[in-house]
């Protein structure tokens, strides 16, 4: 299981896994850029590896012995590469240096977080920023972030699914997280994760790794709003 530190920095969370066999791991869309070391036991060789934002649930094949250690940017960080080389740095400080190089723009990260939240939508923030749809989805392109839209439907899925486990009916959650149905729900669950929102009810590991840091749950405050939902 991936393990993640206490984030010491704003921008950065610092995780860690190994692979105790040969396997092919799922990786669930979070909304967040990863830079990713990658020691291999049996080269002795370390690889740099930076991710892109997911679409869809993807999977990584990896070998046994493999371990990985992430870095994993705050939703709509995104890392200066021009600036940084990871190959001409200490490991040990690579926490500090990335969180040194970040691209980081608080008012949309702001409008980011907003948007996760039920009962917004890009329309209304668009609104409370005094520009126009268009307008805030350029605004978006020239900072190289995926739509307006992309961190809304994510966020919101990502959030709806820490509902799962507190058994209330799969309506009632649809209806909290401003889903017009559950049919909307169940679609918008297979497109992001592959599964329905039933089927993630029975796969508590999944739920934990929709529960790690990430969109719309960068520092845990989700709990206050499933506690209101129950």
């Amino acid at each position: 299981m991936t393990a993640f530190t206490q984030a010491s920095l704003p921008h950065v969370h610092r995780w860690t896994y190994t692979a105790g066999a040969n396997e092919v791991s799922i990786v669930l869309p979070d909304g967040c850029v990863d830079l990713v070391v990658l020691s291999c036991d049996r080269t002795g060789r370390e690889v740099f590896h930076t991710t892109d934002w997911d679409f869809a649930p993807r999977l990584v094949k990896l070998n046994a012995g493999t371990c990985l250690t992430g870095y994993r940017l705050r939703p709509g960080t995104t890392l200066d590469l021009a600036e940084f080389e990871p190959a001409d740095h200490d490991v040990s400080n690579l926490e500090a240096e990335i969180e040194a190089n970040t691209r980081h723009d608080q008012e949309v990260s702001e409008i980011i977080e907003a948007l996760c939240l039920s009962g917004n939508s890009v329309r209304c923030l668009a609104r409370q920023q005094g520009v126009s749809e268009r307008t805030l989805q350029r605004r978006f392109k020239d900072l190289s972030l995926p739509s307006p839209a992309f961190w809304r439907q994510l966020g919101r899925a990502r959030r709806a699914v820490q509902a799962l486990p507190c058994r209330v009916p799969l309506a009632e959650i649809a209806a909290h997280y401003g889903y017009s149905d559950q049919a909307h729900m169940t679609r918008e669950f297979v497109r992001w994760f592959g599964w329905t929102p039933a089927q993630l009810r029975r796969n508590p590991a999944a739920i934990a790794d929709l529960a790690q840091p990430g969109l719309g749950n960068w520092s845990g405050e989700i709990s206050l709003e499933i506690a209101g939902l129950t």
